[in-house]
């Protein structure tokens, strides 16, 4: 009798333990302007038990001229859209919000919600959930929250936003949206210069943080970067952005040097990847690695206070993935508790 006790306990200790590891889910956001996925993309998915997708709906923004802001490049969706849980994510500049009143921000609730709904119909498909991607400030920061408020009276849907680790870190001078979850943005906290740091991940400058990650009111998911970019070099000063370029574009041609780990110089004027390189121009690439990913799940889950639902991955693309070994998310996943 003894005995069975004791079984009963330990395997009931297993299952709790087990459930509680399955109470995290993985998933992605999707950042392209069409969507369609690959096979390479699929298997993935299918193979991680991925069922919810972010997904990139438009962007909004209030440049200087324009009278009124509005979305902007919104997605196409495919038919395989369907077969996934989507949260649809609206990117919208800070500056949207400094030069707008309380009319202004109620219309854009409504033309947001309009096209949201649009492309959802388009699909036949319902998502009850929306996030909005905004690195608001002290300046705009009462107008934004009045937009959530408005989107939330217009919708009735559940709403997160994206919070940036200066965000939590200063919760009184930033305030807290009134959202109904959020999402630490655990990548580009670093300035993007010529230096040898890199501005996707410093584990350096995120110790700075993590330990105000705890005390944050509202429940975290997290986002982690397994994008790469790449940094075009000049006179010492970066004069370009370079979405999309990893090591492999440039390593086995003879018009980039390898000069360090993750800087090459620009041998022969030449077009790569759609970019124009002159002749001494450097190319500082950045990413985060299979060990680092690992690194930032351990420090998120020590200093969140198991404060994290669930983990999101910027972003699926077939390059992306193939620079990581097919377990990684799974791995990431184990070291949250």
């Amino acid at each position: 009798m003894k005995q069975n006790c004791l079984s009963f306990i330990f395997f009931l200790c297993v299952a709790i333990a087990c459930n509680h590891h399955n109470n995290k889910l993985l998933s992605f956001y999707y950042w392209k302007t069409s969507f369609h996925l690959g096979e390479y993309e699929k298997e993935a998915l299918a193979y991680n038990a991925v069922k919810t997708l972010y997904v990139r709906y438009c962007d909004v923004d209030l440049a200087p001229g324009d009278t009124a802001p509005k979305p902007v490049s919104p997605v196409n969706l495919d038919t395989s859209v369907k077969y996934y849980n989507i949260v649809p994510v609206v990117f919208i500049k800070n500056r949207t919000f400094e030069r707008i009143d309380s009319s202004g921000i109620r219309l854009l609730a409504e033309n947001i919600f309009k096209l949201v709904s649009q492309l959802n119909h388009s699909q036949n498909i319902d998502t009850p959930a929306i996030q909005f991607d905004c690195d608001w400030t002290e300046r705009t920061k009462d107008n934004y929250f009045l937009f959530i408020k408005q989107y939330r009276a217009v919708s009735k849907q559940d709403i997160s936003c994206t919070i940036r680790l200066h965000q939590v870190k200063y919760p009184g001078r930033t305030g807290i949206p009134p959202v109904d979850h959020g999402v630490l943005m655990y990548y580009n906290m670093g300035s993007i210069n010529a230096g040898p740091q890199s501005s996707i991940y410093e584990k350096s400058i995120a110790d700075k943080y993590n330990s105000f990650i705890k005390a944050y009111p509202l429940q975290l998911d997290v986002a982690l970067p397994i994008f790469s970019w790449g940094l075009k070099i000049r006179d010492s000063r970066v004069v370009e952005l370079l979405n999309k370029i990893y090591f492999s574009h440039f390593k086995n041609d003879s018009n980039f040097r390898l000069v360090r780990n993750n800087w090459f110089t620009v041998t022969h004027a030449c077009f790569k990847a759609g970019y124009y390189f002159a002749e001494g121009d450097g190319v500082k690439l950045e990413q985060v690695t299979g060990d680092e990913l690992l690194e930032i799940a351990e420090q998120v889950n020590r200093y969140s206070n198991n404060k994290i639902r669930n983990i999101i991955f910027y972003d699926l693309d077939s390059s992306n993935l193939a620079r990581y070994e097919k377990d990684i998310f799974k791995k990431i996943l184990d070291r949250f508790d």
